[in-house]
């Protein structure tokens, strides 16, 4: 995480980009619209309840990238939220959603 944020500082967005670690049902849980850009790493069965959870806080035009997305079956639920009718439109080659 410390590097992470030395990153960020770096890249001039320390004040505009917040890294949070943890289990991010509880790190995320608090967080405050609007949110421009959502990465989701990490435990891909947390995708689609991670995403709901925060899909009322985006931003409208918002980024939501989904990390190995294209490691999900064809019928996952999140490619399915995200693909079907969610106002959402879908990369195969970048594995990223955005929200319309």
């Amino acid at each position: 995480m410390e590097k992470a944020g030395r990153n960020l500082a770096d890249a001039g967005l320390a004040g505009v980009a917040m890294i949070r670690g943890g289990d991010a049902r509880e790190t995320l849980a608090d967080i405050e619209g609007p949110i421009d850009l959502l990465f989701l790493d990490g435990a891909k069965e947390l995708y689609l309840p991670m995403l709901s959870m925060l899909e009322d806080r985006l931003k409208p035009g918002a980024l939501v990238i989904a990390d190995n997305a294209d490691m999900l079956a064809e019928d996952d639920d999140f490619l399915r939220h995200v693909g079907a009718g969610s106002g959402s439109a879908t990369s195969p080659r970048s594995s990223a959603s955005t929200r319309a």
